[in-house]
This record gives structure tokens, C-alpha cells and sequence, in this order.
């Protein structure tokens, strides 16, 4: 764990997430599980060997003085209706492609959880530099309009206000610190470390490229959602269910071979067959046919549902992307800048008494707000491309930015 102390990046927390959270291991075995089911399910029951003696009377043991003494060796075999075991391997190959798909389900989750906690973390540790750094500035503010208050050019009002001002920044300042130590627990979290574990400065967060449209994003999360490939295994499972369960009315066959040991009398074998009939079928197969065609309908409701559920969400964070990206662009290039330019033009102008106090206050209040919103629009921007990448079934290893292949 120390190797977090000094200083972090998404790319390293991703990797060490991937590797060490409990939550996609477990998601791993479960995988590792089913695949282990088909071949179970598709084999032949157990053979069932038995023995026996049948002795002529009460009073002694007859074997080998009488025909009819034996000791009985013999063997049974279960044989199911043809397809009956090819059926029931198929519905275990289908959950086990299922368990594939939720699996990486989880590993896009566990990458999007680790880059959303990341970019709060950055969020908190910027905010804090910010309003430290805006705190000596005001400040500064407050001792001009004390020292002009002293000299009898300023209002008491004005010092009074500069002091209200830096409390509300004071008190913004331990509200980013318990919105980092929040996204600290957060990322542990994820990585399966301890909540307190420490974690150095993060590294700036970047605008990534991104030139998806709708249709692209729309597309993409129909062809490579896991959620969407998880619910057609899911109906793919309970159609070949349903054929099971239909297959069901059919007898399934048992073979059976004794041999008869007769000590000195001549040995005897015998072999023979049966069928287990399906006698009750009104009560037993035939409420199962009702019970798997109920999981086919089933599994296609809840498809359309993680459908609209997926469309829905990919709309949704498009939005907050482009909305985020168009934000970060007006705030970084031209409105920051701006309001720089006018705090230095009000605190050079309050200098020499050509602005009042209240302006330069108001100036430095625009300044410090949109240099956060500057930094929470690129976080909000950098999450909502790491939910995209998520809902759309984007791997880890794979740029977000481009056309779409």
C-alpha cells in the first residue's frame, strides 16, 4: 500500500482495482463455476452396481447344492431420451455465457467506479487549492480595506463584508476537505484497501478526446453492452429450458446385466432393459412445460428492460458529456480569463480610488466561482465519459475518443 503514498494516477488505481477488488473476483469465480457445470450436466447418471443372495431355505445355506442359490452381482444404467443431456449441457452453456458476460459486466463497473472516485478526488484536492489560494487573495483584499478604512478613505462596511466573505471561503475550504476524504474511502473501496489508507496527490485529470455521437454510443451498447449480451444468454437459457422441459415427456430407458455365481453349479447371467414412464405427466411435465415457457417471457421482459434501461442511461450521459465538454471550453477559454482580467482591472482601479470595494468584491467572488465550476465541469465531463464507457460495453484498454470502429 505505500506505493499510493506519494502520488497517484487513474491508470495505476484502474490496475491495481482490476487486480486486487473482491467484487470482481467473486465475479470471476462465479464464471470459473459455471463453465465447470456443462459437462456436468451433460454426462450420463451415475451407474448404479449392486449385489445379492438368494439362498433355497432357513435351515442352511444352499449355495452350490441347489439351483436355486446364487450370489448375485449386477449393474444399472440410467439412459435419458435422446437430446435430454444435450439440452440440459446447452442450458448450462448458456448461464455460463451469462456469467462470462456479467463478469465483465463488473470489470467495466469496478473501471468506471475507480475513475469516477478519482475524479472526485481530484475535484476536492482542487477545490482546496484553489480556495486556499483565493483565501490569501481576499486576504490581501481585506487588509486594503483596513488600511484605507484607517486613513479614513474606506467603509468600516467594506471590512466588515471581506470578513464575511473569508469565513464563507473558510467554510467552503472544510467542505472540499470532507468531500476528499469522502473520495478517499470511496477509492479504497473499490480497491480493497482500508477506508483510511493514505493516497497522495492525485495527477491533473485531462479533457480525453471524445468524438462519439448518439447514434455511434447508441449502436456501440446494442452490439457490446454485457448487460445486453447477459440477458439474450438469459433467453437463450430459458428457450433451451423450455426444450428440456418438453423433451421431458419422453420415457428415459435403464439397462441393467447380473451376473449369478453358483459356486460348483453352473454361473447365470441375465441382462435386461426398462423404461421410466412419465405416468404422471398432467401433474409433473406438464406444469414444468408452464414453468419454462413463464422463464422464457421472463427473459425477454427483462431484456427490453435493461434495454431501455441502457438506451436511456447512454442519452443521458451523452448529455452530460457534451454539456460538460461545451462548459469546460466557455470556462477555460474564455470566461476564467475574463474574470481575471477583471479582478486585476477593479483591484488596480480600488488602488487608486476609482472602484468601490463592493465591485472588487464581487470581482474576486466571480473569479473564485468559476475557476471551481471550471474544475467540476471537467470532472463531471471525465465521469460521465467513464459511465459511457461503462454502459456501452467499452473495455478498460480501449480510447474513448475517435470514431467509432
Amino acid at each position: 500500500m505505500p506505493e499510493f503514498e506519494q502520488a497517484v494516477d487513474i491508470g495505476r488505481l484502474r490496475a491495481y482495482a482490476l487486480a486486487n477488488n473482491s467484487e470482481l473476483k467473486a465475479a470471476e469465480q462465479r464464471w470459473r463455476a459455471a463453465e465447470a457445470r456443462p459437462s456436468q450436466a451433460g454426462s450420463l447418471p451415475d451407474p448404479v452396481i449392486n449385489t445379492g443372495y438368494h439362498n433355497e431355505s432357513f435351515d442352511r445355506f444352499t449355495q452350490g447344492s441347489s439351483d436355486f442359490s446364487w450370489l448375485r452381482f449386477g449393474a444399472e444404467q440410467e439412459v435419458p431420451f435422446p437430446g435430454k443431456l444435450s439440452l440440459k449441457a446447452e442450458v448450462a452453456v448458456r448461464e455460463a455465457d451469462r456469467e462470462a458476460a456479467m463478469f465483465w459486466a463488473t470489470v467495466l463497473s469496478v473501471s468506471a467506479r475507480v475513475r469516477v472516485a478519482y475524479d472526485e478526488y481530484f475535484l476536492a484536492v482542487k477545490s482546496i487549492e484553489i480556495l486556499r489560494r483565493n483565501q490569501a487573495l481576499l486576504e490581501q483584499l481585506q487588509e486594503a480595506a483596513a488600511a484605507r478604512y484607517r486613513v479614513g478613505e474606506g467603509l468600516q462596511q467594506d471590512v466588515a463584508r471581506a470578513q464575511v466573505e473569508l469565513s464563507i471561503l473558510l467554510g467552503r475550504v472544510v467542505s472540499a476537505d470532507q468531500a476528499r476524504q469522502s473520495a478517499v474511502a470511496m477509492l479504497n473501496a473499490v480497491l480493497n484497501r482500508p477506508p483510511v489508507a493514505p493516497l497522495g496527490p492525485p495527477a491533473p485529470v485531462e479533457q480525453v478526446p471524445f468524438s462519439y455521437t448518439l447514434d455511434d454510443l447508441e449502436r456501440l451498447a446494442q452490439e457490446r453492452s454485457p448487460l445486453l449480451s447477459a440477458a439474450q444468454s438469459s433467453i437463450e437459457r430459458a428457450e433451451s429450458n423450455l426444450s428440456l422441459a418438453r423433451r421431458q415427456y419422453y420415457p428415459d430407458f435403464v439397462l441393467r446385466a447380473d451376473y449369478f455365481n453358483k459356486a460348483a453349479l453352473v454361473p447365470e447371467w441375465e441382462v435386461g432393459a426398462g423404461i421410466r414412464v412419465p405416468l404422471y405427466f398432467w401433474r409433473k411435465q406438464a406444469y414444468g412445460v408452464q414453468e419454462a415457457a413463464a422463464g422464457v417471457s421472463e427473459a425477454r421482459a427483462a431484456k427490453q428492460a435493461t434495454s431501455q434501461d441502457v438506451l436511456a442511461r447512454t442519452k443521458s450521459l451523452f448529455a452530460q458529456v457534451t454539456s460538460a465538454r461545451q462548459l469546460v471550453d466557455l470556462y477555460g477559454a474564455t470566461v476564467v480569463p475574463q474574470a481575471e482580467l477583471s479582478l486585476n482591472s477593479a483591484r488596480a482601479g480600488y488602488e487608486v480610488g476609482q472602484v468601490d470595494f463592493l465591485t472588487t468584491l464581487n470581482s474576486f467572488t466571480v473569479l473564485n466561482e468559476y475557476q471551481l465550476r471550471y474544475y467540476e465541469e471537467l470532472a463531471n465531463f471525465d465521469k460521465g465519459v467513464a459511465q459511457l464507457e461503462e454502459v456501452v460495453g467499452l473495455r478498460p484498454a480501449e480510447p474513448s475518443g475517435g470514431k467509432a470502429p
